[in-house]
């Protein structure tokens, strides 16, 4: 709430699309949001996509359809093969369906505002890969809370463990998804390698590299 107000995220009267993976991060933002909506003013949909690229796709989506169910909340569905480009690595080609589903899935709901469950950590790690590739400054600053006026980002001052006790202690179910687990993917790799080994030697790195 403190990060919606400070940055005039959602005002009286908005309609937010809450984009949701089944994971701990996005179910956590979609929960706390449904316990704001009338603090806030605020009418909420959800909008979950489908990239077609793991056998557990599957479950993350019954997942979510239950979790939308309990919450009352409506929920757009949506599918894709995703598959590479030349010039567009896997992840990419992803983002880019998911993020064209989100869009269409907003016009269709009128929703104002469209909110993406990235952390701290994700911040933290968009840096580093920022970095790595050569950024300028615009790069060093990685994710914006607000995004060409639609996209907003309200667990970006939270961290991912704050992301999971929150599930827990509500008595949430997320889903895993065990593609986070696959070091061919960059971020993947600098969360479960690269991290560690900083964390080892540059206790508060983080919160430093995020300030």
């Amino acid at each position: 709430a403190r990060t919606i107000r400070k940055h005039g995220m959602l005002g009286q009267g908005d309609s937010c699309l809450v984009a949701i993976s089944g994971g701990p991060d996005s179910m956590a933002l979609a929960h706390v949001l449904w316990r704001l909506r009338e603090r806030l003013g605020v009418r909420l949909a959800l909008a979950h996509f489908n990239h077609g690229l793991r056998p557990g796709a599957a479950r993350d989506e019954q997942v979510v359809v239950a979790f939308a169910k309990n919450l009352g909340l409506p929920l757009s569905l949506g599918k894709g093969s995703v598959r590479k480009v030349k010039g567009r690595g896997l992840e990419e080609a992803a983002r880019q369906a998911r993020y064209s589903f989100l869009l269409r899935a907003r016009e269709d709901v009128g929703a104002s505002r469209i909110a993406l469950g990235h952390t701290a950590d994700d911040q933290v790690e968009t840096v580093l890969m920022n970095l790595f590739r050569g950024a300028g400054l615009r790069g060093l600053r990685a994710m914006l809370p607000i995004r060409e006026g639609v996209f907003i980002r309200p667990l970006l001052e939270n961290w991912r463990e704050e992301t999971q006790d929150y599930c827990c202690n509500e008595g949430l179910e997320p889903a895993f998804d065990e593609s986070n687990r696959d070091l061919r993917f960059t971020r993947n790799w600098l969360r479960h390698r690269l991290a560690p080994l900083l964390q080892e030697k540059f206790g508060g790195w983080k919160k430093a590299l995020l300030r």
